[in-house]
């Protein structure tokens, strides 16, 4: 099965060499990949001219014109060749079974919910300065547990892998993962699907909800249960400063709420509507 694995990315090519990088070392071969910026900045495109891959890089840009990180990745969707597709944040870097484990679970009428670990600033800055890797902490993560710790590091439980065809990874998921959200950090999903609820509404002011809550009842609507992919596809993410999206997340979940009263299921403003007018490809 051809997989699109779909990285957003904005003013942040550091970021986006460690995850090519960590994707070059994938397990599952039969992907391509699509960047997806929210910018168009010569940085990005000189640096994906000259980069180098075993895999397929597509590139999609658009004018920077505030937050625009749903219509980015609605072009990735339309621009992507693989039946199924593989959604995660340009600050995360993913363990080299990452690809593979998302592909061994996906199935029929589902949508993978994933989750990362969120590193603090003394490791974040290790990874992007290369003095550490993203491989040495998955072969030898246990060892890696003090120092997150140390770090300030949560959810650092999500960086222990288990084969999702190993008995205890079903036993652990069955006992510990019963509320299977998600999030737009990790899931995946197969293109069919997201077509028929017209990828992501455009239409959210902010970047937040649009790119997971807002998707997953959409997705519920339409059949496509929640699964969890959870301790099989595991991300690091570089930790960042944050504004407060308090103000923000109200406005779109109240946004939100009124979709779902109108049972806005197949949004309106997403895939069909934005691309009237033709996709710049960079690669």
């Amino acid at each position: 099965m051809l997989v699109t694995v779909i990285i957003p990315t904005y003013k942040d090519v550091e970021a986006l060499r460690l995850i090519l990088d960590a994707l070059q070392l994938q397990t599952y071969k039969n992907f391509e990949v699509l960047v997806a910026e929210d910018d168009d900045s010569k940085e990005v495109s000189d640096f994906l001219v000259g980069y180098s891959s075993s895999f397929v890089i597509k590139h999609h840009s658009q004018k920077d014109e505030g937050w625009k990180k749903a219509r980015a990745l609605n072009a990735a969707i339309l621009l992507s060749e693989g039946e199924y597709l593989i959604f995660f944040d340009g600050d995360c870097l993913p363990y080299s079974t990452f690809v593979d484990g998302h592909v061994k679970l996906s199935e029929p009428n589902n949508v993978l919910c994933g989750r990362r670990v969120n590193t603090g600033d003394m490791m974040t800055q290790q990874l992007r300065e290369k003095v550490l890797s993203i491989t040495k902490i998955e072969k030898d993560f246990f060892s890696f547990w003090s120092r997150f710790k140390a770090d300030g590091a949560r959810h650092i439980e999500q960086g222990i892998y288990l084969s999702p065809k190993n008995i205890l990874y079903v036993l652990l998921i069955k006992l510990l993962d019963r509320k299977k959200t998600l999030v737009g950090c990790n899931f995946s999903a197969f293109k069919s699907d997201m077509l028929k609820i017209n990828g992501f509404d455009e239409s959210y002011p902010s970047g937040d909800i649009a790119d997971d809550i807002d998707v997953e009842w959409r997705l519920n609507s339409i059949g496509v249960k929640n699964k969890s992919c959870r301790y099989a596809a595991n991300l690091i993410h570089l930790n960042h400063d944050r504004t407060d999206r308090k103000e923000a997340h109200k406005n779109n979940f109240d946004l939100m709420l009124k979709k779902q009263k109108n049972k806005t299921v197949y949004c309106k403003d997403g895939i069909i509507k934005s691309y009237n007018e033709p996709l710049k490809i960079n690669q």
